[in-house]
């Protein structure tokens, strides 16, 4: 969506943890599914500039393997795809508690960056208080928050799963940006051609393109 719309796109998954390597080209899937999404061909060290081939948070990965996060590195590299792309799309790993250090969460690593923060949630049991935990530790430390995505939402959704999206906003005051409907055979293209049709996400692409062009 993004580059339809002449803006260049940067992707970046500062930290990784997973049972295996990926490829031969990226360490995480979830950064080659960024990469291939935003057409990218940036060396997988800079888009993910830590992995621990361990499925744990940060911190327990790189204790176990004996070693540190180093997160100068991390900056380093963030730094370097903020200046040379319009935009940068930053995913997160796991929730905004993941502990990077003892003293670091990802929630820290946000504010260090100065992002603000999309909230991808579900609506199945359980996550109005996950997703009210998370809006309420981001409010507290002054983390712009856009708004919630609500992804895979059951073709037949019972009433909780239908309710849920709207219990979280009326609650939290903060916007639902969009439900994402379960997808079979789901892609980021069938993801992006659904989001694209959605007038808040038209709005916001208009807004950095009109940023762009200002620049």
């Amino acid at each position: 969506m993004l580059r339809k719309n002449k803006i260049k796109v940067g992707i970046m998954k500062p930290l990784a943890t997973s049972s295996k390597t990926y490829s031969r080209n990226y360490k995480s899937q979830d950064t080659a599914i960024l990469a291939k999404a935003a057409n990218i061909k940036e060396p997988d060290h800079i888009l993910n500039p830590v992995f621990f081939p361990i499925p744990a948070s940060p911190l327990m990965a790189a204790e176990i393997l004996n070693t540190a996060v180093d997160l100068k590195i991390v900056t380093k590299k963030f730094n370097f795809l903020k200046k040379k792309y319009d935009f940068t799309l930053v995913e997160g790993i796991g929730g905004i508690m993941v502990p990077i250090t003892t003293r670091f969460s990802l929630l820290d690593l946000i504010r260090k960056m100065g992002l603000p923060i999309i909230i991808v949630s579900s609506p199945k049991l359980g996550s109005i208080n996950h997703t009210i935990l998370t809006i309420n530790a981001c409010k507290e430390t002054k983390i712009p928050i856009i708004g919630v995505i609500f992804n895979q939402m059951p073709k037949h959704p019972g009433i909780v799963e239908s309710l849920t999206p709207k219990f979280i906003e009326r609650l939290t005051e903060v916007k639902t940006i969009s439900i994402i409907p379960f997808m079979d055979k789901c892609n980021f293209k069938k993801i992006g051609s659904y989001l694209g049709r959605n007038p808040f996400i038209k709005n916001l692409i208009s807004g950095l393109t009109v940023k762009q062009r200002m620049d």
